[in-house]
């Protein structure tokens, strides 16, 4: 069937007119970027004095004391289980090197890990090779787990950033001029690297990305509350009790007015190879013709659900042309199963 990712401190040193010298007391930078009123919805956000760094140790390159003026910095946070990360090493690795000698510095941090696991990594997995920037790992909390660390509380856990590789770009005056995946990052680097960066205008983008994020959280908070019943009563066999607490579900629009939830939930109880001993079929149509509404009739999987969904109601001449119109949206390698679906429709 079908186949379904610290900022520096300036100091000034004032000479009065016919008095000695007297030197006045370091000014710290402000907390947010000039310009930018930033609306607190993390503990950090783009706009904001990048956090200080805390680093155990320093394991490739030189150590970095501190965020220096005029430089640029991007701090990447990577662990040594980590897939994506390891995936796009090379790619940072190749900023680096475009922009060294620009003043930009990137740094490794190892976070959410063992810290055993690291020197292995770096010569079993060509971890050395693979990273052609500064490399560290970052300090724990005394206490806590052995995988809790300063860094990833401060600047990951504060910014809201809930999955790594996650990459964070301190422009030359110490704030923070972007946060995101640093497979993404190419475009914001290169004009923070030139001082083309508008970093009101990015923290402005920022504050939308975390108010999406926030309401996509809320959303899957409610789809757990709202499907965990029926997902359990389902696998108990207990299929009265699952399409009851189906139906009420189906009266929030976190679920009515989601193509993909309908779908997936649908294909569970059509799915012609699965042991389902009640399928409802009624319920089946009723919520794969809205996923089908909801996408206008242009997703294949969609359409394939529907058109199963009309099989198991009878409906077989239904079911057919809706396969149909599921192949015809297709090309390729990719027809085959719903054209084998189809056969079976037929016979």
């Amino acid at each position: 069937m079908k186949i379904r990712a610290a900022a520096c401190l300036a100091a000034s040193l004032a000479l009065m007119a016919g008095t000695p010298a007297l030197a006045q007391k370091a000014q710290p930078r402000p907390d947010t970027a000039p310009g930018v009123q930033v609306e607190r919805l993390n503990k950090v956000m783009v706009g904001d004095r990048a956090p200080e760094l805390a680093i155990s140790e320093w394991v490739k390159g030189d150590e970095i004391s501190g965020f220096e003026d005029g430089k640029v910095y991007v701090v990447e946070f990577w662990a040594t289980w980590c897939g994506p990360c390891i995936a796009g090493m090379p790619h940072v690795s190749e900023l680096q090197e475009k922009y060294e000698d620009k003043g930009v510095t990137v740094l490794g941090v190892n976070i959410w890990d063992d810290p055993a696991n690291v020197a292995p990594f770096m010569t079993d997995k060509q971890g050395d090779e693979k990273m052609q920037y500064t490399v560290a790992i970052e300090k724990k909390i005394e206490g806590e787990n052995i995988r809790n660390g300063e860094m990833a509380r401060d600047w990951m856990r504060a910014a809201g950033r809930n999955g790594i590789p996650s990459a964070f770009i301190v422009d030359q005056k110490g704030y923070i001029a972007w946060v995101g995946h640093p497979m993404t990052m190419d475009e914001p680097l290169a004009k923070v690297v030139a001082g083309e960066w508008d970093i009101k205008a990015a923290a402005e983008d920022h504050v939308k990305m975390v108010k999406a994020e926030i309401k996509q959280n809320e959303q899957r908070q409610m789809l757990g509350k709202l499907l965990n019943p029926v997902t359990a009563a389902m696998g108990a066999g207990d299929y009265d009790t699952a399409y009851k607490a189906l139906t009420a579900a189906l009266e929030h629009e976190a679920v009515w007015d989601n193509a993909n939830v309908l779908n997936s939930l649908t294909w569970n109880m059509v799915d012609p190879d699965a042991d389902v001993s009640d399928r409802n079929p009624k319920l089946a149509v009723k919520m794969a013709e809205r996923a089908a509404e909801l996408t206008e009739g242009k997703s294949a999987p969609v359409l394939d659900t529907l058109a199963w969904a009309y099989y198991q109601a009878g409906m077989k001449d239904k079911a057919i042309a809706t396969e149909t119109k599921a192949i015809a949206l297709l090309s390729g390698d990719a027809k085959a199963s719903y054209v084998e679906a189809l056969e079976r429709m037929k016979k």
